[in-house]
């Protein structure tokens, strides 16, 4: 027995059980995210037809072209005509095509701050995904050396029980614990399986590809303390809604603009004949009218329902704005309470352990007297791997709460 307890020792001393990946792992699962995730790519492809609505908007209409034939012609004093071409070209008033310009700009920029941010959320799902088949993989490993050492001390109990120096019930609790361990290792591995397929579909590839996370320590994205000061006017989501609410207003300049008179600029080609039966000046001289025209806007219930429409938008948009703030300040205090619990847990399960340690290695000797009971024994064994297992989790959580901050902070100056 002593042997044994020397060998769990070591084991519990040598197996750390903070782990995730390393930071170039990371990135590369981030980089490759950002590659190939279908979502990530419709969203580029939406601000790409923002961008192709800004010639639309700010192009002046067709112009136009007519040309007739007189079937009689038209006698005048130069000569009979034959045929009339006409072109002109409609123009709104001055400032109304810049608006427009203006409103679709904006309107695609806000776009794009949507496009940075959903990269940046994506950044955070790739990384609480890692975290999560990071934390599977550690129950799993843990678990698997939970049932080697129930293994080794099955056999050294039906050692003892054979030489009648324990009772057949200690093997047979011993034999339970096992079972319950294989149960919960299989659901760990359905879990990790499930997991792999949410990762894998997060980047956009086979969806049983084998994803490796790793055993040690250098997981750790980062020791850095989350800023509480954090101030969100510069958020990307924020702004979107800052350049959506701009752009409203230059939709009402644009309507209000539209409203005004529209003036067309043309021009008239009368081909004539010459006349025959006298000698005139210009005789068969073609003629060259200039053309000036005037829409007149008798009917304005439309644009003014497209004004009311665009003031109404810029109240929506505000609204949003302060809806969108308030979500922000809530998902940033989630974050923090996040920070907080696991660093408290990481704290009380350190001191838990010790302690859970301690008592093992008094009961262990005591047991050796047979003045404990074996099932106290192992049910402290029992304690220090669920305080270990514990510590994982809170580990887990602050690297969460982290990859939340660096999110909610980054995300602000991302556009530069």
């Amino acid at each position: 027995m002593r042997f044994l307890t020397i060998t769990i020792l070591i084991f519990l001393s040598c197996t750390k059980l903070f782990a995730q990946e390393s930071r170039s792992v990371m990135l590369e699962h981030v980089e490759y995210a950002i590659s190939n995730n279908p979502d990530l790519k419709a969203m580029d492809l939406k601000y790409q037809q923002a961008l192709e609505k800004i010639p639309q908007v700010k192009a002046l209409p067709d112009p136009t072209f007519s040309a007739g034939v007189f079937i009689q012609p038209i006698e005048t004093r130069v000569g009979a005509q034959k045929a009339k071409l006409s072109i002109s070209q409609m123009f709104p008033w001055f400032g109304t095509l810049g608006a427009k310009e203006q409103q679709a700009s904006l309107q695609a920029h806000a776009i794009y701050l949507k496009y940075l941010d959903a990269r940046s959320k994506l950044e955070l799902k790739v990384t609480n995904s890692w975290l999560d088949l990071i934390l599977t993989d550690h129950k799993i490993h843990f678990t698997k050396k939970r049932v080697e050492v129930l293994d080794l001390l099955e056999k050294q109990s039906l050692k003892r029980y054979e030489s009648d120096q324990t009772d057949m019930v200690n093997v047979l609790y011993i034999q339970m614990l096992k079972e319950e361990l294989i149960s919960k290792l299989e659901l760990f591995k359905d879990k990790r399986t499930t997991q792999q397929t949410a990762f894998n579909k997060i980047l956009n590839r086979d969806l049983s590809m084998y994803v490796n996370t790793p055993l040690d320590d250098s997981f750790l994205l980062s020791s850095m303390k989350p800023y509480e000061g954090l101030i969100f006017a510069n958020h990307n989501r924020i702004k979107s809604w800052n350049q959506m609410v701009e752009s409203a207003q230059f939709g009402e300049k644009a309507s209000k603009l539209n409203a005004l008179p529209k003036f067309g600029l043309g021009l008239d080609y009368a081909i004539l004949s010459k006349r025959n039966d006298m000698d005139v000046s210009d005789n068969g001289q073609d003629a060259i009218m200039p053309m000036l025209s005037i829409s007149i806007p008798i009917f304005r219930k439309k644009n003014k329902a497209t004004i009311k429409f665009n003031q109404l938008k810029q109240q929506e948009y505000q609204q949003l704005k302060i809806s969108e703030l308030n979500q922000l300040q809530l998902e940033k205090q989630q974050a923090l309470e996040l920070y907080k619990t696991g660093s408290r847990d990481l704290k009380l399960y350190e001191n838990l352990l010790t302690k859970a340690k301690q008592s093992y290695e008094i009961l262990s000797s005591s047991y050796e007297s047979s003045v404990k009971r074996y099932e106290e024994v192992l049910n402290m064994q029992q304690k220090i791997w669920i305080y270990e297992q514990k510590q994982i989790e809170a580990q887990i959580k602050v690297q969460k709460s982290l990859a939340q901050f660096k999110y909610l902070d980054a995300n602000q100056s991302l556009e530069k």
